[in-house]
């Protein structure tokens, strides 16, 4: 089963195209779109229990969005509702859309004309919803007068907002939100979801989001390579388990890191590898920590790692053990509380060094902040590798800073997979992994409650023990991580609230994904 594909501005123009050439023109679409725009409104609680004589005011632009939502107001004048369209631009004539929308009863008004901001605010007065059909997915600049002043005037109503395929001041590809943008109560996404309405990482800015079927045949997004996890999808790339399997069919995770400042990093991805289905789930940790840890998370199998007399890691004779280890492991965690200095450089260095080429890593923490001190470490870092960065982490990677990474997220992750040639996992709201071959794959979950510490150790130990499991479907594995540290996170969140809850929530909800997904579905 596929996920949801998200696509962008430029890649839903060529589906356009490809539509044309089969014979449906732009002209069908924005018909459909205008209609099925229509009929969603209708259902809204708002318009309930009967859409005559109801208030409806629409932003109009210049382009097909506007076009969209004039003939979905024709639709809703012909229904009964008293419609009102505010002109936010200047548009081409003729102009069919308009001509056919006044016939049935649309009532036009310039928004630009010296009289325009006196007349919306009066309009907003008596008005149920507002439907924000001005840009869609042309915003590619700056908000600007006199736009902004009327955007404003909607949002000082606090009249409930419909947006058509995405909120006016929403970046379509990169999910930046223009300051003067408007925010929707809701938002109608016409035939495909935008990858800017995934990763923009503020639920509020979209609100509801529902996808609109605008008649494109199956088949005309086979070159987007772009996708929104669902639990569908989730559920169908979970690692096999068969009824009567022992702990040897499900693979083994071998963790490293800790050290004395960082004491609970490990024990939360033991604890995450744990909950994964992983077999067996064995743990490398320096002396010091191994004495204050070590048996902390039962089911797991503890090793001390000898540390010089400073207390940090023997860089020699740690990798020797941790090699050995590695005899018995069918994926590797590296980095949680690992600590970066000379030692841990040299050990992590050393052990990457030896591993076998088959057995998949997640590199995470302090394993990313050694790697990027490391001169073009990707030329010699050949084995299948996870990358678990934050955006600051991201941002040493790449030698670029934070602010440049949150930018444009995706893209900064889709040029760090293939600059390294690894997965790549950019944390944060709404998640990005992506891969080396250009696919790309967005978290629907957005939850500042994972701000904490601690979230991004669950992660790695719940990826180390899935691709144990797993280990040659690391794009798959990565995905389905995210996936269900989301879920879990989003129940804690929903019981706890996002300022109370602890990462050690997260941890202790892992399993619900199993039992709401897959325990059911075998009943």
């Amino acid at each position: 089963m596929e996920a949801m594909k998200l696509v962008t501005a430029g890649e839903m123009q060529t589906i356009e195209k490809h539509c044309a050439e089969s014979g449906i023109s732009e002209d069908d679409l924005m018909e459909n779109a205008g209609l099925a725009v229509a009929e969603r409104i209708r259902e809204t609680p708002k318009m309930e229990p009967n859409i005559y004589g109801k208030r409806i005011l629409a932003l109009i632009g210049p382009g097909n969005n506007g076009s969209d939502g004039l003939i979905a107001c024709r639709y809703l004048s012909n229904w009964g509702a008293r419609v009102t369209v505010i002109l936010c631009a200047v548009r081409k004539s003729p102009d069919p859309k308009r001509v056919l929308a006044e016939n049935s009863g649309v009532s036009i008004i310039d928004g630009l004309s010296k009289d325009g901001i006196h007349s919306l605010r009066s309009e907003l007065q008596a008005a149920d919803i507002v439907i924000d059909a001005v840009l869609g997915t042309g915003a590619s600049r700056p908000i600007a007068e006199p736009l902004s002043s009327l955007l404003l005037c909607v949002v000082e109503s606090s009249v409930s907002v419909i947006a058509l395929d995405l909120p006016t001041g929403l970046n379509s590809d990169s999910g930046n939100f223009d300051v003067a943008g408007l925010r929707a109560d809701i938002t109608l996404m016409l035939g495909y979801p935008k990858l800017g309405s995934a990763v923009t990482g503020d639920a509020s800015v979209t609100g509801k989001k529902l996808v609109l079927d605008i008649g494109i045949p199956e088949g005309f997004d086979s070159q987007v390579n772009t996708e929104l996890l669902t639990n569908d999808f989730a559920t169908s790339i979970l690692p096999t388990r068969p009824d009567q399997g022992h702990k040897g069919q499900f693979g083994s995770t071998l963790v490293i890191g800790g050290s004395q400042q960082y004491l609970g990093a490990v024990t939360l991805a033991t604890e995450a590898a744990t909950r994964s289905g992983s077999g067996l789930t064995f743990v490398a940790t320096p002396e010091p920590v191994y004495r204050i840890i070590g048996g902390h998370v039962p089911e797991a199998i503890y090793c001390s790692l000898p540390v010089s007399q400073n207390g940090d890691v023997n860089s020699s004779q740690a990798c020797r053990i941790a090699l050995d280890l590695l005899k018995n492991a069918t994926s590797v965690v590296i980095g949680p509380g690992l600590g970066n200095n000379r030692n841990t450089f040299e050990f992590m260095s050393s052990f990457l060094s030896q591993i076998n080429a088959e057995i998949p890593i997640v590199i995470d923490a302090d394993g990313l902040n050694i790697l990027a001190e490391s001169h073009q470490w990707w030329d010699k870092l050949k084995i299948p590798c996870i990358l678990t960065p934050h955006p600051g982490e991201m941002g040493r990677l790449m030698g670029i800073s934070n602010a440049d990474v949150q930018q444009n997220r995706s893209v900064v992750a889709l040029e760090a997979a293939e600059r390294f040639q690894k997965i790549v996992v950019l944390k944060g709201a709404a998640t990005i992994i992506a891969a080396p071959d250009g696919r790309f794959r967005v978290s629907p979950w957005v939850n500042a409650g994972l701000a904490k510490g601690g979230s991004g150790d669950i992660l790695a130990g719940l990826l180390g023990g899935l691709l144990a499991q797993s280990p040659h479907n690391l794009f798959d594995m990565a995905s389905l991580a995210v996936f269900i540290h989301g879920y879990a996170a989003d129940i804690a969140k929903n019981e706890l609230g996002e300022t109370g809850m602890r990462a050690t929530d997260v941890s202790n909800r892992l399993g619900y994904f199993y039992r709401d997904f897959v325990s059911t579905k075998a009943n």
